[in-house]
């Protein structure tokens, strides 16, 4: 049940920012809002897709942002122990079951700050950023966010106890914390970050100055250079080791069921390959499990790294075969208490990833040279109960079976960058979901099934303006399997293209996001319209944007509507050049021709392209013309010799098909 809290009028919000005062300058943040949701977006999905009972508070300055978020955060919630908005209240928040909002005072310091801050056994860490102006000559140009991201402990624990107290809720408590499974999960919160397509544009990576290991790792990380980059960071994660004040490392890789040393760094000599079940490296390949074991004088590590007294062994485990072992000397004898522990983990959990995002052939020889990928992984669901720790075994063991992987029954919320747990932290498995899939022909009469087609753009625009584009793929493909082509775009894909333009004018979406949602519409445009077949005697209608126009959702809206009614459509998208149209005219002999302007000066050069039009021979084309130009303009309507046409595009294309549509 929805609870609306004022917060205490005796006692002021407080500001959160000041808890990261102690956090480097070099760490901070300093970052536009489409950074912000992408960062936090990633550590929603880790929450959803491995079911973690995480206490959840988060800013959005006011409640009117929060819709941007809110199917995101309504998914996550359920999942959830608690879940937290704040913000002013400048509308009514909505009813979600397991969300409660927490009204501020207007204009009081935490109503200008935006933070994600969770809290579970399993993982932990807090976004907390503070609204700063960016102005030039004294105007604002932009408004930037400045804070950090931080995985510390006790800024979390803090958080949340002065955010109980300001809604007079209990404060969240974690009675155990598993620090090894938080660190990989920090590991692949790093990784999907590195491989996000806005990474380099957005700077992503500078939140990640409070892992400086992983950070100084994935530097050399590219997306489009897996091989080469997997092979720069396997010797930069064992130089960068050294900042947890290790005694030797080894990565050792398969080969003909062996660990052959592949790199390593500050050991005794060279390092012998090892078999199956020998010395702590060969357990933890055996046994396919972190091992953490006191060192003995019967261990093939012991005179390897002699200033050691224990050693942490992490598998590497892609597709469910060990790709190799990484071997880290410790200098504290009981091997659980050394910091550097958790830290090697994480680092084996990164190149684990890195591996699985690298194409290799089955034997796991590296090749010189690879292609991309085609996706970054699979997600793999995990059991909802906290992994135990690593176990700490001498003796050797068999190997797991591998668990069948069960089908769910819609694809997880994950990227093409995304990434489940390591095989030893899962329970069971899930099968990925499927990759996006080429346009469904479309029966000819809907599928009878009611829908709330409010709810389906909500969920659109949810995934869209969070760059989620995998989400707003399923739940494209789960529509257009359902319902006709036209009917998915005037009744989804339309009226959630006119809210992200909405929402940027008033300042809700950020610029980057209706980029991406205008992208995502055209492309669903143009699949739609190549699928439509020509039919035999129909007349041709050329549409496209005029000379140095670029904006083309327009004109594409107009083709796709005159293809449904019967028209056989040439499209030729942005910025027609005036020159080609009497050669294309001539050659396709089209009944109509229309060019869209959105901008006064690409109008300008449609009173040429009339004129073009008009001089050649019969029989010409209908001209027709229309863009939010003349809306700024309309003194410009009679100057072009052609019709301007205005209004609903259906409408617009069944009177054009009514005129040049054989009966």
């Amino acid at each position: 049940m929805l609870q609306l809290v004022s917060g205490n009028t005796q006692r002021p919000a407080p500001s959160l920012v000041k808890l990261i005062n102690t956090v480097p300058e070099a760490h901070r943040l300093n970052h536009p809002i489409d950074a912000l949701v992408i960062i936090g977006r990633q550590l929603e999905r880790i929450i959803e897709e491995d079911n973690l009972p995480a206490a959840v508070s988060m800013g959005t300055l006011r409640f009117s942002l929060f819709r941007i978020h809110q199917e995101r955060i309504a998914r996550m919630a359920k999942v959830c122990q608690s879940v937290r908005v704040y913000g002013e209240a400048d509308i009514a928040p909505p009813n979600i079951p397991g969300i409660e909002f927490i009204a501020l005072p207007e204009g009081s310091p935490l109503a200008r700050e935006w933070f994600f801050s969770f809290d579970s056994p399993g993982f932990w860490g807090a976004l907390i950023t503070q609204l700063i102006p960016n102005r030039d000559q004294g105007s604002v140009r932009r408004y930037l966010f400045e804070g950090a991201l931080s995985a510390d402990e006790r800024i979390v624990t803090r958080i949340h106890l002065l955010l109980s107290l300001l809604a007079q809720r209990p404060a969240p408590h974690v009675a155990e914390r598993d620090v090894f499974a938080n660190s990989v999960r920090w590991a692949r919160f790093a990784f999907e970050l590195a491989a996000h397509s806005e990474a380099e544009r957005l700077n992503l990576m500078a939140a990640l100055g409070e892992v400086p290991i992983l950070r100084e790792v994935l530097a050399l990380y590219h997306a489009d250079e897996p091989q080469q980059s997997f092979e720069r960071m396997m010797p930069q994660a064992l130089h960068e080791l050294g900042r947890l004040d290790v005694r030797g490392a080894v990565l050792y890789k398969v080969t003909n069921n062996t660990l052959h040393p592949h790199i390593w760094h500050n050991t005794d000599g060279q390092p012998l390959p090892v078999t199956p079940g020998q010395g702590i490296s060969g357990q933890a390949f055996q046994q396919r499990t972190p091992v953490l074991s006191l060192l003995s004088t019967d261990d093939p590590e012991y005179s390897l790294l002699h200033e050691a007294h224990s050693v942490v062994a992490v598998p590497i485990l892609v597709n469910d075969a060990v790709w190799g072992v990484l071997s880290v000397g410790q200098l504290e004898r009981d091997p659980y208490s050394s910091p550097a522990a958790a830290g090697v983990i994480s680092v084996a959990a990164l190149l684990e990833q890195v591996a699985a995002a690298t194409p290799t052939p089955s034997n796991w020889m590296l090749p010189e040279t690879a292609s991309p990928p085609a996706s970054f992984g699979t997600s793999r669901l995990v059991d909802p109960t906290p992994p135990p720790p690593p176990v700490m075994p001498k003796a050797a063991s068999p190997a797991p079976p591998v668990p069948t992987p069960a089908v769910p029954p819609q694809p997880s919320t994950s990227s093409a960058s995304a990434f489940g747990l390591p095989a030893w932290m899962q329970g069971a498995t899930a099968a990925p979901p499927p990759p996006p899939a080429a346009p469904v022909v479309q029966p000819a009469e809907p599928v009878a099934e009611d829908i709330d087609w409010d709810e389906a753009q909500r969920r659109l625009a949810g995934a869209l303006v969070a760059f989620d584009r995998r989400m707003a793929e399923y739940i494209w493909q789960e529509m257009i399997a359902k319902y006709t082509s036209e009917e998915v775009c005037t009744k989804l894909l339309m009226p959630v293209q006119v809210a992200v333009g909405e929402g940027w004018h008033r300042g809700e979406v950020s610029v980057a996001a209706e980029h991406f949602t205008s992208r995502f519409t055209e492309s669903k445009m143009i699949q739609m319209l190549h699928a439509i077949p020509d039919k035999p005697g129909a007349p041709t209608a050329v549409i496209g944007c005029v000379q140095g126009e670029m904006h083309e959702l327009g004109a594409m809206m107009l083709g796709l509507f005159l293809a449904w009614e019967g028209f056989r459509v040439i499209y030729l998208g942005q910025n027609v050049p005036n020159t080609t149209l009497a050669e294309t005219i001539r050659q396709l002999r089209p009944q109509v021709i229309g060019l869209s302007a959105t901008t006064v000066e690409s109008a300008h050069n449609l009173t040429e392209a009339g004129q073009i039009i008009t001089r050649i021979e019969p029989p010409r084309p209908q001209f027709i013309f229309g863009g939010s130009a003349f809306y700024e303009r309309p003194d410009l309507k009679a100057r072009i010799h052609g019709q301007f046409l205005e209004g609903d595009v259906r409408l617009i294309a069944r009177d054009l098909a009514a005129k040049h549509l054989k009966v």
